[in-house]
């Protein structure tokens, strides 16, 4: 639940008094209720306006489909909608398609909506439609195929009729309605678009804002009204201006100064800003959460292939003093599910009594069962925002306790996500975002993909020969949890895959934060969303 930040939470480090999810809904995944100060909105909303939010980072392009970067879409959300949408509370809702009938468990036949405007003035129609999911399932350049994880196992779309199209499944697959509903991988776009203009800086969409001139790398993305939106009324900001501002010492002295409306700050920041005349202060835990991620490759033999030194280095992390000293106290453990999805995590008792426990000694243990006396590696991370630079060095120093020495580098966002999409590191020190659906967060430990190398492929070929491992009961329950649409036989199978994924640990889990937004008092209807994205500014607006 998005807050303002309060005096109790000052004194209390509340990250664990009230940020969660509930599920709403078999297929819906997690329910994030919205900002308390949502206000309702009606008749009276005032209308136009421009505001400028500062981007935390550069988004290395706007592109639809195939980003790995979740700054990519919170870049280009307001340009692109898909066919359906999640309201606040994250409840699944028509989009471009007003309505669908599931024909049988592997056909699902959409009924689009009539009469909606691309922001070229071109008709949205079946045609266009097709073309989408084509990219959707073969990412186009400068996409990158590793996302297809992300994607249910459609065979295929056609088209019915100007406003109806067929979608057929390979199996029966819960992941389709909550993916359309995130929107990150399934936008709608004009047919041939990629053929007409260049994806990473500029785009055509049906979305509440549309580009106004084109994205300007480690500059700004700047979006104008859509006229013709088809949701009557909105939006109602004439503009929107995100600029680029990485530094966070600058994003506070452009919202002091009142040159931006918004941005994302620090917990401590936060701290340090509350209560300064023209702003307030917004939290929530979101579904971004902090992780330390492997490759394991036949062949290498790094250390860390054997379980016992990836047991060593979980328990040897001190957690909550991550979340202390780097989040100001505002944060949760996580296991592979983002801490707040749901019912589908690991409780956090279990969290802190059993799985992720700081043990020094039984870390020490565990390095002299598998014979190891320590080693050097290297650890990727990003150069922004910089709690991960912060994170990094605490790492480093419980580890060092351990004999593991990291040899920390920090790389800009877009160079992190070419070389962990190709697997090109040994250690990277990463985030994860909001997912559709459960499936989402554990995806890549499924060995089979419908097209091209999977994300397993290139990470974890040595995996299956790594001393005790077993990975093939992870297999099947990636596999079935994928395709078993009932809910109540799905929690117990993802509760054990995660139970398996955190002894296992090819990836390690860290913890989930909270995200802050520090806004001017003039923007309203604004909120911190559980999808760790801004789709507030759909439906905000601002007061003189």
């Amino acid at each position: 639940m998005s807050k303002e930040f309060s005096r109790r939470e000052l004194l209390s480090k509340a990250g664990k008094v009230g940020a969660g999810a509930l599920v709403a809904g078999s297929l819906a995944g997690p329910a994030a209720a919205a900002s308390k100060r949502m206000q309702r909105v009606g008749k009276k909303v005032p209308t136009g306006g421009t505001i400028t939010w500062a981007l935390e980072q550069d988004p290395g392009g706007i592109y639809p489909f195939g980003a790995t970067l979740t700054i990519n879409h919170t870049a280009n959300e307001l340009m692109y909608d898909s066919l359906l949408e999640w309201d606040p509370k994250l409840n699944i809702k028509p989009a471009l398609a007003e309505s669908y009938k599931v024909v049988n468990s592997k056909r699902i036949v959409w009924n689009l909506r009539k009469g909606v405007q691309f922001h070229n003035g071109q008709e949205f129609t079946a045609d266009d439609v097709v073309y989408s999911f084509q990219q959707i399932l073969n990412p186009p350049l400068p996409g990158t195929t590793a996302t297809i994880g992300q994607v249910p196992g459609i065979a295929g779309v056609t088209k019915l009729s100007k406003y109806q199209v067929q979608m057929d499944l390979k199996a029966p697959d819960a992941r389709v309605y909550g993916f359309l509903a995130w929107g990150r991988y399934s936008a709608m776009v004009p047919n041939n678009m990629y053929q007409t203009l260049n994806p990473s800086t500029s785009g055509i969409g049906t979305g509440p804002f549309m580009l106004n001139g084109s994205y300007v790398p480690n500059d700004h993305v700047n979006y104008v009204k859509n006229p013709h939106f088809w949701k009557p009324g909105l939006p109602y900001l004439d503009a929107v201006n995100y600029k680029i501002i990485p530094d966070e010492q600058s994003r506070i002295a452009a919202l002091r100064a009142g040159t931006i409306d918004g941005g994302v700050v620090s917990p401590d920041n936060a701290q340090a800003i509350n209560g300064t005349p023209n702003l307030v202060v917004l939290h929530n835990l979101t579904a971004a959460f902090r992780e330390l991620q492997f490759t394991v490759k036949a062949g290498e033999n790094k250390p860390w292939a054997d379980k016992r030194v990836r047991q060593a280095i979980n328990f040897a992390i001190n957690r909550q003093n991550l979340i202390d000293k780097v989040y100001a106290g505002f944060g949760r453990f996580s296991g592979h599910v983002a801490a707040g999805y749901g019912p589908w995590v690991i409780s956090d008792d279990e969290l802190h009594s059993k799985y992720e426990k700081y043990d020094l000694p039984n870390a020490k243990k565990l390095m002299s069962a598998a014979g190891s006396k320590g080693f050097d590696v290297t650890m990727t991370t990003f150069s922004t925002p910089p709690d991960y630079a912060a994170m990094a060095a605490l790492i480093k120093s419980d580890l060092g306790q351990i004999g593991v020495n990291l040899n920390i580098v920090p790389q800009d966002p877009v160079t992190f996500g070419a070389k962990n999409s190709a697997g090109d590191f040994d250690w990277d020190l990463t985030g994860r975002g909001m997912r559709g659906d459960v499936d989402g967060y554990v995806a890549e430990f499924n060995p089979v993909g419908p097209t091209g190398p999977t994300v397993y492929q290139k990470w974890f070929t040595g995996w299956n020969g790594a001393p005790q491992s077993n990975p093939k009961p992870i297999w099947r329950l990636v596999g079935n949890g994928r395709i078993t649409l009932d809910t109540a036989k799905r929690l117990p199978m993802y509760h054990k895959l995660d139970n398996l994924l955190i002894d296992e640990l090819v990836e390690i889990p860290l913890i989930s934060v909270s995200k802050f937004f520090v806004v001017n008092k003039r923007l309203k209807n604004i909120y911190v969303a559980f999808t760790d994205f801004n789709p507030a500014l759909r439906t905000a607006y601002v007061v003189s």
